[in-house]
């Protein structure tokens, strides 16, 4: 790639290539004040663990996750067995006076209940499956938050780098003004548009420079250490390559999104079969002693309690529960469309980026040096005013520009296609 400005006086190119940008090589923002210690260099790949590892927001399901045991636990208790002790015949009259009469038993009753526990604790398992899968899908979104954040910044870093060297650009134009002026072979109007575009040329290093630091700050706050020095390199020139339709859509149904659909229709086929254990009856075994004080005798005693009704009592809930299911299978397949032609857009956008960063590179750019060389041999002669010479450099700055934009969405459409197909946001 041939090198894009040339310096006007000296008509020699300023030492500067477009095709080497190599994002966050030698620049540093930091969010606050200079720190003492030196700054922490960071690729993507760092950004998005420092996140994973210390995000609030994760966080929050290990919490959630003790949350789960606790209740898996609790789920696996049934009903206390009792002991009872019952006294007959005692304190009565005649022969029934006193305690000699006395019958007194002592039992242990308990509830025949291992189904019901077992279908508690199943249901209880079921829904923490669904905590870890909300937590994957969280990670995703943060990965890819990250990943945008990054990618914002380095995007500014490269227009710092452009500002730059359009303001040093503009310094050389002034004295190169000024001369002709002398000279006679222009007029002071000149130099005052040349001194204005010199004064708008900083005013844009100084803004892209509030932003890189914004950007550096919240990108930082992922993690937790906004206040930090950090160094972030990328190179944003690293295409990516534009993965087929039919790859993305077969990824895109393993999303942990369409896993957590599958996974509450499997809790509310859990609910379903412990609403129906819990209409069945529940026996209730008894067992004990009693002791006859008449004849210092002893007995066994035993019994079963059935409780007594309709075993359909909880069909609402069951009824409710298949509605349910039908319910998620319609918004699985409504989310499936809507992303999949959501997919299939970012797949065509992606493609016309790639497009676009060939023709300008190839094309546009090269053509635009070449205007630009001539422009500045015609306006070092006298042939060319500065505003018609002004106009070419600012149509090559723009096309430079336009190239940065244009990696910015081929890389920005990549970070969504993984984030909605779940792979993994690394680079």
């Amino acid at each position: 790639m041939r090198d894009l400005l040339f310096n006007v006086r000296t008509k020699k190119p300023i030492s500067y290539r477009f095709s080497a940008i190599v994002l966050g090589m030698c620049l540093v923002f930091p969010a606050v004040a200079v720190s003492n210690e030196a700054p922490q260099t960071l690729t993507l790949a760092d950004a998005v663990t420092l996140t994973l590892q210390q995000h609030p927001e994760l966080q929050i399901f290990n919490s959630q996750q003790r949350v789960m045991e606790g209740r898996i636990q609790q789920a696996s208790v049934g009903e206390r067995p009792e002991i009872g002790l019952m006294i007959e015949d005692a304190l009565g009259t005649g022969e029934h006076s006193a305690l000699k009469s006395m019958q007194s038993t002592l039992s242990f009753s308990w509830l025949l209940q291992q189904d019901l526990i077992d279908s508690r604790v199943n249901t209880a398992k079921t829904e923490a499956t669904q905590l870890e899968i909300e937590k994957q899908i969280k990670a995703l979104d943060l990965s890819s938050q990250v990943a945008k954040h990054f990618i914002d910044l380095l995007v500014k870093q490269e227009r710092l780098k452009l500002n730059l060297i359009a303001e040093k650009q503009a310094k050389e134009v002034v004295k190169t003004v000024a001369k002709r002026v002398q000279a006679g072979k222009s007029s002071a109007v000149e130099t005052q548009l040349a001194k204005a575009e010199l004064i708008r040329r900083g005013l844009a290093v100084e803004d892209i420079e509030h932003e890189l630091k914004a950007s550096q700050y919240q990108l930082a706050s992922q993690w937790g250490k906004p206040k930090a020095s950090y160094r972030f390199n990328g190179n944003l020139l690293d295409m990516p390559a534009v993965p087929s339709v039919d790859s993305q859509l077969n990824l895109l149904k393993k999303h942990p999104r369409f896993q957590q659909f599958a996974t509450a229709q499997r809790i509310a086929q859990s609910q379903m079969e412990l609403a129906r254990i819990e209409a069945k009856p529940q026996w209730q075994v008894t067992a004990g002693v009693r002791r006859y004080e008449a004849s210092d005798d002893f007995g066994l005693v035993a019994g079963i309690s059935i409780p007594w009704g309709s075993s359909d009592r909880n069909a609402g809930t069951i009824a409710a529960l298949q509605a349910q299911q039908d319910v998620l299978a319609n918004e699985q397949n409504a989310l499936m469309q809507a992303q999949d032609a959501q997919l299939y857009v970012l797949l065509q956008e992606m493609a016309h980026s790639a497009h676009v960063i060939d023709t300008v590179r190839s094309d546009i750019v090269p053509t635009l040096e070449k205007a630009l060389s001539e422009a500045s041999n015609a306006f070092d002669k006298g042939l060319l005013s500065y505003n018609q010479y002004n106009d070419v450099y600012r149509e090559l700055l723009s096309a430079q520009y336009q190239l940065l934009d244009a990696f910015e969405s081929l890389h920005l459409q990549h970070i969504e296609i993984q984030r909605l197909t779940g792979t993994s946001i690394s680079q």
